[in-house]
């Protein structure tokens, strides 16, 4: 895992609710600590509030859930920012390039294409390395992002599916 944040596995969670209706609760807390991670400890959060009414337990397990998101979106706008600006400074060698040229052109006129290739270089390069830092940037920022929304859509699921087993579990109790 990248970024270190990895949701509880289903499996995992189901385990401990497993527990948790059979009235084990020393058994869940143990499922629970085994569960690695961020995801092991939203289960515990959970566990700990299992007695809470259903809208608190949510509250809990959400604030929990988004206490996580930094951690997992902390290089996004780094990422953002370097795919829009690259191609702006390739854009400012490019002008700063042509510009050169033409100031050449002024001086000595057209006829020596060697004076002219120096400026013409300094644009293309300059336009190329922009560019080469803006595409990948921009794919790194896509997939990150991606990563990011995945890790917390499942912890969502699994805190929904810990909610869930946690109400009917004491439905089944009463």
């Amino acid at each position: 895992e990248v970024t270190g944040v990895k949701a509880p596995a289903a499996e995992a969670v189901q385990s401990v609710i497993g527990k948790i209706e059979s009235g084990d609760m020393a058994g869940a807390r143990k499922e629970a600590a085994d569960i690695p991670g961020i995801g092991g400890e939203l289960i515990k959060t959970g566990l700990e509030h299992a007695e809470e009414k259903r809208g608190t337990l949510e509250e809990i397990l959400y604030e929990r859930i988004i206490s996580v998101r930094p951690k997992l979106e902390r290089l996004l706008p780094f990422m953002a920012l370097t795919a829009a600006a690259a191609p702006l400074l390739g854009l400012l060698g490019t002008v700063t390039g042509m510009i050169s040229t033409f100031n050449l052109i002024t001086i000595f006129g057209t006829g020596d294409a060697g004076n002219l290739a120096s400026g013409i270089s300094q644009a293309l390069v300059t336009t190329e390395l922009g560019l080469i830092v803006a595409i990948p940037s921009l794919i790194l920022h896509g997939l990150l992002s991606r990563m990011a929304r995945h890790t917390v859509g499942d912890m969502e699921q699994a805190a929904v599916g810990f909610i869930n087993g946690v109400i009917g579990s004491r439905h089944n109790d009463s």
